[in-house]
């Protein structure tokens, strides 16, 4: 019954009383009667309240097992940020009644938190096809997304099972990240503009997408912020900067391992470089490679035939429509080698690694056209503390050993016997202690990356 109904009857019921009895008697008891009425009315309206909110939030537990219970419990708070476009389906299972409609219902809603989860809600395919618009457009811009493919029924099967808890199937598809509870803790921040918030969300999903490994070691390497991190069983224990993609050549983002680190290094410089920039230079100073240390083969093995720069007409590689020349620029090993003394590589499609620089000047800078300038590669601020990491951590050798070939300027290959994931992210939004800090779109991804809800 509405609480209109109710205190339309109680006035009715007052009034019929108060007919009842005489004048005399009306006058004396009037105060008491409002009294009286008014405190029957509130209690009324206490009981009303009480039952509406009962009928709201019916028990959802009765006659439910155990990882039914719990995944409520989860999508109560949607602890994992993944009901994503099911919000209205959960708010549907609340309402029912009949436990077994509610028991499949919540199957089905699990099977799409897990998917949200693990693919994230980001809408991919209008992101790849946004990506493809930019390639056309001459536009160099690699994101790679990792997707898992999920067995429906096995998963339901677990689930259903109870032989496991709905929080340790889930953390089979949860971000390792540090980053992704503590993006979400800040999602309930109401100073929060509307842009903020979706940049903010944007970037919990994307953390949703990285290649993740069973080790909570790893190096991120994040784009916007321009800068370089250690993770140790999960937490953040060393950074320092980095150059990256320009605009117009761009760091991809990806996940790989890194598999082993070049000390004094030659560099074998891209053909896009040696027409842009080596050989311009050198058909104006005759001895530009000799200072610079460069030499020209007929691919990029030094033992392969030796090139004389004047045995060759290089302006016709100049034009705007060459893309490829068949001969080969490289720098050998130098203190003034593009590479720097070290260079560390991890596979991927986009021939990009980290390196030395002997451009460190850039690292005192925090201006955008100054960080942003590589060919693609990642420039590093601290690559010997990178090196004696590495050398300590994961090889053979002891870094005394490596430090010696290191000052010795003599090329060498240090192997991994233990691989490091590696990640090449794009996260403008951070938590760094304890405070959320929002950076950049340098690359424009937060305008053509939309989420899916």
């Amino acid at each position: 019954m509405k609480i209109s109904n109710i205190l339309s009857t109680i006035a009715i019921l007052a009034l019929v009383s108060g007919c009842t009895n005489k004048i005399v008697e009306q006058d004396v008891s009037t105060s008491n009667n409002i009294a009286v009425n008014n405190s029957i009315q509130k209690q009324v309206i206490k009981d009303v309240k009480i039952q509406e909110v009962k009928n709201v939030e019916k028990t959802p537990t009765i006659n439910l097992k155990a990882n039914e219970i719990e995944f409520l419990e989860i999508l109560k708070n949607d602890k994992y940020a993944s009901i994503c476009g099911s919000e209205a389906d959960y708010q549907n299972i609340l309402q029912l009644d009949n436990p077994t409609e509610k028991s499949k219902k919540l199957e089905e809603l699990f099977y799409e938190y897990t998917k949200n989860l693990s693919n994230s809600c980001i809408n991919q395919s209008a992101f790849k096809k946004e990506l493809r618009k930019r390639k056309y457009r001459d536009a160099n811009q690699d994101y790679e997304v990792y997707n898992v493919d999920i067995n429906k029924e096995k998963l339901l099967e677990k689930f259903s099972s109870n032989t496991q808890s709905v929080s340790s199937i889930l953390e089979t598809y949860t971000p390792k990240h540090p980053q992704f509870f503590a993006l979400i803790k800040k999602l309930n921040d109401s100073s929060l503009s509307q842009s903020k918030q979706d940049k903010l969300r944007l970037n919990i999903e994307r953390l949703k997408l990285l290649k993740y490994s069973n080790s909570d070691n790893f190096i991120q390497l994040n784009v916007p912020t321009y800068n370089f991190a250690f993770y140790e069983e999960g937490k953040r224990t060393k950074t320092f900067g980095t150059v990256v993609g320009a605009p117009d050549a761009q760091t991809p983002v990806l996940s790989s391992k890194l598999a082993y680190f070049i000390v004094n290094p030659t560099w074998n410089i891209p053909d896009s470089i040696a027409k842009s920039s080596i050989i311009p230079k050198a058909l104006k100073d005759r001895n530009y490679l000799r200072k610079k240390n460069i030499v020209i083969r007929k691919n990029y093995r030094l033992d392969s035939k030796k090139i004389k720069w004047g045995d060759v007409k290089w302006k016709k590689y100049l034009k705007k429509n060459v893309k490829y020349i068949p001969y080969k620029f490289i720098q050998l090993p130098s203190r003034t080698n593009g590479m720097g003394r070290m260079k560390f590589i991890f596979p991927n499609d986009y021939a990009v690694y980290m390196h030395d620089t002997i451009g460190t000047w850039r690292f005192k800078s925090s201006k955008q056209k100054i960080r942003f300038t590589s060919h693609g590669c990642i420039r590093l601020e601290h690559p010997v503390s990178l090196m004696k990491y590495l050398s300590t951590n994961y090889t053979k050798y002891s870094y005394k050993k490596v430090r010696g070939i290191y000052d010795s300027q003599k090329t060498d290959t240090i192997r991994l016997n233990k691989k490091l994931p590696i990640h090449l992210t794009y996260q403008t939004a951070q938590v760094n202690n304890g405070k959320l800090s929002f950076y950049n779109d340098v690359y424009g991804y937060d305008k053509i990356q939309k989420l899916n809800f």
